[in-house]
């Protein structure tokens, strides 16, 4: 039998932080759409994201490089514990690109908490 009680449960979700662990250097992919040579470069992610991190990570990604010339017709996307950033010209420092996706991958891990902090 059910009886009524004063106390209030609440459901508590612990946000991931998911964060970089390297770049996938000996798998990288010279591609020759034009007449730029563009690479697609992976890297690894310390585990496997949500459905909701991916998609802010993309929705952050536009914002990060959106001012950012060298970068800005890249495309990403994620899968499993990888993330694929394809178009990359030649002129990118590998520690440009690898930085603006740290950053990326902050402001994602910051903007998931914040949300689940609002949830509850």
């Amino acid at each position: 039998m059910n009886t009524p009680t004063d106390r209030i449960f609440r459901l508590t979700y612990i946000p991931e932080h998911i964060h970089l662990t390297r770049m996938l250097i000996t798998d990288i992919t010279i591609s020759q759409d034009t007449s730029l040579i563009l690479y697609q470069v992976p890297f690894g992610l310390t585990k496997s994201p949500s459905r909701a991190w991916k998609k802010v990570l993309m929705e952050t990604w536009h914002s990060v490089i959106q001012h950012n010339e060298r970068v800005s017709n890249t495309v990403i996307w994620v899968f499993h514990n990888r993330i694929m950033i394809d178009k990359v010209s030649i002129e990118l420092v590998k520690n440009e690109l690898e930085t603006l996706l740290a950053v990326a991958i902050e402001k994602t891990n910051k903007q998931m908490k914040m949300r689940s902090q609002l949830a509850i």
